[in-house]
């Protein structure tokens, strides 16, 4: 027999990571209109005022593209858990986690590197940033485990 009762779980649960990516975009309003309040200047040219904001090159970079994962599992999880069993509750849990203390990790050394003046290709800051939130995974899923047994 078929079961059907998986179906819908599995809509929502596309449902929920589909949320995540609107709550994502909404983080890059956020970050956009915070810099652009705080962090802006105005430029005459010819004649025409144009707002610009400051440009911090990876630490932008980052501030765009880190926390994609963790709005994704939070989508997920907020739409999610009422159907979800205590193993998939904690995957989500430590995968919000780490993804938020990789995030943070990876920020402050995003933010060091540019005050040093020292700069990444993109492709080496984020992936530098994702290898930590992977890091910070498996640290946090091995530290349950451990609880467990």
């Amino acid at each position: 027999m078929k079961d059907t009762t998986s179906i819908p779980n599995k809509i929502l649960e596309v449902i929920g990571v589909l949320f995540g990516i609107v709550l994502f975009y909404f983080w890059l309003i956020f970050i956009d209109k915070i810099k652009m309040l705080l962090f802006s200047e105005v430029i005459v040219v010819n004649g025409n005022e144009i707002i610009k904001a400051q440009y911090w090159g990876q630490i932008d970079q980052w501030l765009v593209a880190g926390l994609i994962l963790f709005f994704l599992i939070f989508g997920h999880y907020l739409l999610c858990s009422k159907n979800m069993s205590r193993i998939e509750k904690n995957l989500d849990i430590i995968g919000m986690k780490s993804a938020l203390i990789g995030f943070i990790l990876w920020l402050f050394v995003t933010i060091i590197t540019f005050l040093f003046k020292i700069t990444f290709p993109y492709s080496f800051n984020i992936a530098g940033g994702y290898l930590t939130i992977i890091s910070t995974y498996f640290l946090l899923k091995n530290r349950l485990y451990k609880l467990d047994i």
